[in-house]
């Protein structure tokens, strides 16, 4: 095997090294005694600290050109590259998130810092993947650890409930994607995407009949699952409400980013030859998936599935630059940009909601009551997060949506989807709002006192500054995404 081509799958070789590392740290470490702490703490530090040391491979990697590796099987590029940062900042936040929430549970918990790591891992592979076998392997690389994290609280049956149930909507999903990609290696006789791209080409002008466009449907309910795209959605209000915070907010962002990338690629790369009108298609479910999100999360009482609904609307946001498509520099852009800005509002949002429920025991909006007046910082940090979902000037949400909806416009085609995402937009403000006015204008005071962690004060202080900070000057995000986006449309 090549250097070479060990070199450029540096940050996948560094993430299964860690991941193992820290399995065997929990195997080797005595529970006991004066060892105790250290097993309680290290396998989390080393999986934090090794999730940050994988940036170190990407910046070294980051403008090398557009290039595959392994046969063709693996895209190089700083569109990958700036999604595989992305994977390892939220995988580092997550763990963050993670150690007080698990510390007082009455089951060994190390094991699941290796398994988050090991979703990294598919994630990364995912959003590099070019070839149809690797696709298949990575989605479920990402897939069965995020079954097992979904059902880790074992003894609660919500997390069972949303084990289940995510497994069995994605084995089906994962069943009917399967069935479309054969189709499609059917039609073309290759597994790679480059050479696909031109071999359906010849198929369709020599008359391919329904089996193309019946391979793109099928491939995108697999696709559409993962990123919970109306009307393959039902399964996330749920699963986001069982699972443990924490997990929620990795799945809440993670998946769905790494489903994007794939997303863009295969539809850029492979959309037209499979169905010409697929802009078109997928332009309507954006429009379902932003106002089955949003017009659901406004009657949400419980803060985890009104976020649930959230996640759907942002969905049918980022489906916005997916239409436009690779042929405007500023479509890509602005699905790179919006991808950054949501992670750092929405893993924010879910920080400060896993504060208030460690200390409410519950994660019911009703819990929020007179928040400001016990954790103001809390709070407003809460407010600022959900002013920059909503797309409030100020925040690094609106630069996302300034940038999505000018992208929609700027293409003239598509310029009533961007009224569509200004009207989505002004509905999630009542839902977001409410949590503010619970907060801050409701007489009771469920808490009393506010007990903080390190962790997850950390994760609120970092995407909050990040949330404001690329708000007011956007300009180092958008120089990343610049050059990130320059080369999505070739792989």
């Amino acid at each position: 095997m090549p250097i070479d081509d060990l070199t450029q799958v540096s940050v996948q070789l560094h993430l299964t090294v860690l991941a193992i590392l820290v399995l065997a740290l929990d195997l080797v470490i005595p529970r006991r005694g004066t060892w105790g702490l250290l097993w309680n703490k290290l396998p989390a530090g080393v999986a934090t600290a090794g999730l940050l040391l994988g940036l170190y491979p990407v910046a070294l990697l980051w403008g090398i050109g557009p290039r595959t590796e392994f046969s063709g099987c693996l895209a190089i590029n700083n569109f990958v590259l700036f999604f595989q940062g992305i994977f390892l900042v939220v995988g580092a936040l997550v763990i963050l998130l993670s150690i007080d929430f698990f510390r007082n549970l009455r089951q060994g918990y190390n094991e699941y810092f290796s398994l988050i790591v090991f979703l990294v891992l598919g994630m990364t592979v995912l959003a590099a993947a070019n070839d149809l076998v690797v696709l298949v392997v990575a989605f479920e690389l990402v897939s069965i650890p995020s079954y097992v994290l979904a059902a880790y609280l074992r003894r609660d049956p919500k997390s069972n409930e949303a084990g289940l149930k995510y497994f069995l909507y994605g084995a089906a999903a994962s069943a009917m994607m399967l069935y479309g990609l054969t189709i499609v290696y059917g039609l073309g006789g290759t597994t790679n995407l480059l050479a696909l791209g031109e071999k359906l080409e010849a198929h369709v002008i020599a008359g391919g009949g329904l089996l193309a466009p019946l391979a793109l449907v099928l491939m995108g309910v697999g696709l559409g699952y993962k990123i919970a795209m109306a009307p393959f959605h039902a399964w996330a209000p749920d699963v986001y409400e069982g699972a443990p915070t924490p997990v929620t907010t990795l799945l809440s962002v993670g998946p769905k980013a790494a489903g994007f990338a794939i997303v863009a690629r295969v539809l850029w790369q492979l959309g037209q030859p499979l169905l010409g009108g697929w802009p078109m298609l997928v332009a309507i479910l954006a429009t379902l998936t932003m106002f089955t999100g949003n017009l659901l999360a406004l009657r949400q009482t419980n803060m985890k599935r009104m976020l649930a609904y959230s996640s759907i609307a942002h969905a049918g946001y980022m489906l916005i630059a997916v239409v436009v498509g690779p042929n405007t520099e500023w479509a890509a852009q602005s699905l790179v940009f919006y991808i950054g800005a949501y992670v750092l509002m929405n893993v924010g949002a879910f920080a400060v909601a896993i504060l208030v429920e460690r200390n409410a025991g519950n994660a019911l909006i009703a819990s929020y009551d007179g928040l400001a007046r016990s954790a103001p910082l809390a709070a407003a940090a809460m407010g600022i997060f959900l002013l920059s979902l909503t797309g409030i000037p100020g925040t690094v949400g609106f630069v996302g949506k300034f940038l999505l909806f000018g992208a929609a416009i700027n293409s003239q085609t598509w310029w009533w989807l961007a009224l569509v995402g200004i009207i989505n937009s002004v509905i999630s403000l009542y839902y977001y709002m409410n949590v503010v006015r619970v907060m801050y204008f409701s007489k009771a005071r469920h808490l009393e006192r506010i007990r903080w962690s390190a962790g997850v004060a950390a994760v609120i202080c970092v995407t909050l500054a990040g949330t404001l900070a690329l708000g007011i000057a956007p300009m180092p995000l958008l120089s990343i995404t610049a050059h990130a986006s320059y080369l999505a449309a070739y792989f």
